[in-house]
């Protein structure tokens, strides 16, 4: 709740300080020069963008204000210009009573690490969106196979936020797999077996069933015993011997 209180009142001295800033900016010399940069980048937990990184695109693309004059800076072109990054999910640019550019970046937030049948590697965010251009190296759920399809990406989408909200999940589940016939299997770090959970639906549920059947069955007849464990049918966990 508290954490909410400072992002809302965060928003609203920024959007104050944008309305202060383009209100002066009205009454500045037509050739006043700009002194620099000012960037400040918003949901970022997972530092997936940097200002270093802005930073140097703005010189390669020609776009540093530095030094030009106010009045022939168009911060349209350096907003397209962020915009293009896939990490970027909203960007203001403006000019302050300082003679600074100020640009404020949010980013989306990357919740699951892709590597999908073509050898292609990239990130999900909450809403399925693909993200491409992560400055840094970033820990997540991981997921391989066949990844071809929208409907796909959303159920490991589903996946991921179960997990960020399942303490003992995130812990055991290492890996998602898809397979060509688009079903998933989940890898765990504890267990020589694979589990096959179907489609991503119902996954509270399933998972429960798992869980359950962890404490009741493998712990008692052992964690090896199995090498696939089946928990797409309701109220049924289908084992399958090792040879």
């Amino acid at each position: 709740m508290l954490k909410k209180i400072v992002i809302i009142f965060a928003a609203i001295i920024a959007t104050a300080y944008l309305v202060f800033a383009l209100f002066f900016m009205d009454i500045l010399p037509a050739d006043t020069k700009c002194r620099g940069v000012e960037i400040v980048i918003s949901d970022n937990d997972l530092q997936a963008l940097s200002v270093e990184s802005i930073e140097k695109q703005l010189k390669i693309r020609g776009l540093d204000p530095k030094g030009k004059e106010m009045d022939k800076i168009v911060s349209e072109e350096i907003e397209k210009m962020l915009l293009e990054s896939s990490i970027v999910k909203d960007c203001q640019c403006y000019k302050t009573h300082k003679n600074y550019i100020g640009i404020h970046i949010s980013c989306k937030q990357p919740i699951i690490h892709v590597f999908d049948q073509t050898g292609g590697e990239y990130y999900l965010d909450n809403n399925a969106a693909v993200i491409r251009s992560v400055q840094n190296a970033i820990y997540l759920p991981v997921a391989s196979g066949d990844i071809k399809s929208d409907d796909t990406r959303k159920g490991l989408v589903k996946i991921a936020l179960f997990l960020q909200k399942d303490r003992f999940w995130r812990e055991q589940v290492e890996q998602i797999h898809v397979t060509p016939k688009q079903e998933i299997v989940l890898v765990p770090r504890i267990g020589n077996h694979i589990i096959e959970i179907g489609k991503a639906d119902n996954l509270e549920k399933k998972l429960a069933k798992l869980e359950e059947f962890y404490k009741e069955g493998l712990n008692k007849v052992g964690w090896n015993k199995y090498n696939k464990i089946n928990i797409e049918f309701d109220k049924q966990v289908i084992c399958t011997k090792k040879d």
